[in-house]
């Protein structure tokens, strides 16, 4: 697992300074005052665009991180094309046929084919076994499917603190920029001196521009995973509650 953040990080790096790299050989190829010079010098394609550099390592690092967490997700589905419950209408399930589910569930785990669904079963197959109570079982069963959730969402936090990181950033940059641009005040009556603070007012409002398109970006990606998260789990949940716990029958003595 370190192994694999460890690749994200230098991936992220490397990715973000061939794209800076490349910033500054279109910004160096563009005619002086065209619009598509100052749209690079925005992305970051000066001297300056360390920040906006800094700023695609962080998003790139995001992107993974959601991918990993996307593949992850979409695998567990696989754990519903195991037919270990039924689905027939009107078909009951007997105590022994839930011990039946659970033994199922436990040798295929033994078999490496271990998915949140199939935990989710062998939990509310153990728990119907300790105390034979239908209530009892599906508001235990509801408390572990939310505190997996809660666990998994855990997993997030990285991506929220960068998502956070990215913005600051550009309100750095912003600060550098106009410090730079008061420092050089006294230039501001010379011909040199004005284009020189004009400069640096471009690089401070250009900062928060892309940390602003960037979050946008992000944020959209970080929301897909979020609705993909719940549909997940509210589809384990119903198929577990509709086809396990609402079927378990036990006859009258």
């Amino acid at each position: 697992m370190f192994q694999a953040k460890s690749i994200k990080v230098i991936f992220s790096v490397l990715g973000a300074i061939c794209v800076w790299l490349f910033l500054l050989l279109l910004g160096y190829m563009s005619p002086e005052g065209s619009g598509f010079k100052r749209l690079v010098e925005i992305l970051g394609g000066t001297s300056s665009g360390y920040i906006q550099a800094i700023m695609y390592a962080l998003f790139a690092y995001s992107i993974l991180e959601l991918m990993e967490k996307r593949k992850h997700i979409q695998k567990e589905y696989q754990g519903f094309n195991f037919g270990l419950l039924p689905t027939q209408d009107q078909l009951v399930l007997s105590p022994d046929e839930v011990a039946k589910i659970k033994l199922t569930t436990i040798q295929m785990e033994k078999n490496g084919q271990q998915y949140l669904v199939n935990d989710f079963i062998k939990k509310a197959c153990t728990q119907y076994r300790n105390d034979e109570s239908i209530g009892e079982t599906l508001q235990v069963f509801n408390a572990q499917v939310d505190t997996t959730k809660e666990e998994m969402e855990g997993g997030l936090e990285i991506v929220r603190y960068l998502q956070g990181a990215i913005i600051s950033l550009g309100f750095v940059g912003t600060l550098i920029g106009l410090s730079t641009s008061i420092g050089m005040a006294h230039l501001a009556k010379t011909v040199e001196g004005m284009p020189q603070i004009t400069r640096n007012l471009n690089v401070a409002f250009d900062t928060t521009l892309v940390a602003l398109l960037i979050g946008l970006v992000l944020n959209f990606f970080y929301h897909r995973y979020l609705k993909e998260m719940d549909t997940f789990y509210s589809k384990a949940k119903a198929y577990v509650i509709n086809n396990l716990i609402s079927r378990i029958y036990k006859p009258a003595l």
